[in-house]
């Protein structure tokens, strides 16, 4: 008897691992896109170029970015965040990271609005600034930006609006 039940015993652990572990099997799949999920190191753009639109002048930098392709741009998401470090603490804190676009109102002397905002085309990253009255002829070179590409996994899939944390912590980035 001890003997049927020892290799019945036998049996089954191997009929169990034949039936649930193959060599090379693949495990679960997570988020789609999630494992390709790209992010640039902070930079700071230097030097802005000015330029003027409709009679505002404002002053851009354009970041090259290879990774930035039309695929990831017509299916996928690219996220730009700022650290706006050449502002007064009371203005923008240091400690903040926001996404673009990012709009300013503040008063010294009247109220003023100063404007950050991303444009992307495959291969680039176009940093602007606009100030709506013209105050600035040129700007502080201590602000910071990155981008986050997380590319399209299924066909109309976007990002929800989340905190730059939330997407940190999600897609294990850095801070």
């Amino acid at each position: 008897m001890k003997q049927t039940g020892s290799l019945l015993t036998v049996l089954c652990i191997i009929a169990m691992t034949m039936t649930h572990c193959k060599k090379g099997d693949t495990g679960p799949a997570g988020p789609p896109g999630t494992a390709n999920v790209t992010y640039s190191e902070w930079f700071t753009p230097n030097p802005y170029i000015k330029d003027t639109v409709f009679g505002v002048w404002g002053f851009k930098y354009n970041k090259s970015a290879p990774a930035i392709t039309q695929q990831v741009l017509d299916s996928g998401t690219v996220l730009t965040f700022g650290k706006l470090l050449g502002y007064s603490i009371s203005i923008w804190p240091a400690n903040v990271v926001q996404q673009l676009p990012i709009q300013l109102t503040y008063n010294v002397g009247n109220v003023t609005t100063d404007t950050w905002s991303a444009r992307l085309t495959p291969g680039n990253l176009q940093i602007r600034f606009v100030n709506d009255r013209n105050t600035y002829t040129s700007i502080a070179t201590l602000h910071q930006f990155r981008y986050i590409i997380i590319p399209g996994g299924t066909k109309g899939a976007r990002v929800a609006q989340r905190t730059y944390e939330e997407i940190c912590r999600e897609y294990h980035i850095p801070e």
